[in-house]
């Protein structure tokens, strides 16, 4: 099944006022609770990458009425048996009633994490306070997961059949994006750095989502005309916009696409996740 576009300009999706509707949902949920929720982060104030993603979420938790509190450590400094405290920490934060959900913004650069290091710091984390589902048993859609959704949404494909490469499938946010668009029908392309003739790949698919976190990794000539194309890459975006706009029948830009939603859907995990623990 073909659900690409072929209208002869791209439709340029607004996250931000996207993100808006939801963070107005989820004000008026908070404003119905006893208590405000919680948000925990757990940091890398050396990161400047983290500050920022940590300042943003800060700021429009509290626009909301969720309470935010920032916990600086020293992630991506560590390794295996290093991480022990902050592992204890995220545990305690678990078991306090007093707090919603806890997060661990994942450090970039020079201050990744290694990975066996994040999976033990992310299983620290009580799964009914995972609320970016980062835990591969947790309740909650992952956040930028839940973000994807909600422009291909607006985009207006049709799941079943639809075919969807996914550029990064093995990464952080790539894979549980391939388990929930495969529940949803749709025919799922992985794509990472073994995978040959990637042009390939890309461009047989109705639509393409990178999250990788490379810029200018794809092209306008990767793309099948009136594809569908989605950009999760971070900091910068993955995806050339403007060769990729004239092919494209939907594009979401970096910033203001994916971004903003993410966030957003944050929040919206957090409020739901107070709602059932009352």
């Amino acid at each position: 099944m073909n659900c690409a576009n072929t209208q002869m300009s791209a439709t340029i999706f607004n996250g931000k006022l996207a993100a808006a509707d939801i963070l107005t949902d989820v004000r008026g949920r908070v404003m119905k609770l006893k208590e405000a929720p919680k948000l925990l982060s757990f940091y890398n104030p050396k990161d400047s990458a983290s500050v920022l993603y940590t300042r943003i979420k800060k700021q429009k938790a509290e626009n909301v009425g969720i309470e935010f509190e920032e916990r600086p450590t020293s992630l991506g400094e560590l390794r295996g048996i290093g991480y022990d405290e902050i592992v204890e920490q995220i545990v305690e934060a678990g078991r306090e009633q007093s707090i919603t959900g806890v997060l661990i913004q994942h450090p970039t650069g020079e201050y990744s994490v290694e990975e066996e290091d994040w999976k033990r710091l992310v299983n620290a984390i009580n799964p009914k306070k995972d609320v970016d589902g980062l835990r591969a048993d947790s309740p909650f859609v992952p956040a930028t997961v839940r973000a994807v959704l909600v422009a291909l949404d607006f985009s207006g494909i049709d799941y079943k059949g639809c075919k969807i490469a996914v550029v990064g499938a093995t990464g952080m946010v790539g894979r549980p994006l391939v388990r929930v668009l495969r529940k949803m029908g749709a025919k799922v392309r992985e794509i990472d750095e073994r995978t040959r003739d990637i042009w390939f790949q890309t461009k047989a698919s109705d639509v393409l989502i990178s999250c990788v976190g490379k810029p200018n990794l794809i092209h306008g000539d990767m793309i099948k005309k009136g594809a569908v194309v989605v950009d999760v890459g971070s900091p910068g975006g993955d995806v050339n916009f403007e060769s990729a706009q004239a092919v494209a029948s939907f594009i979401t830009p970096v910033p203001g696409g994916i971004g903003p939603l993410t966030v957003a859907s944050l929040l919206k995990n957090t409020v739901l996740a107070t709602e059932q623990q009352v």
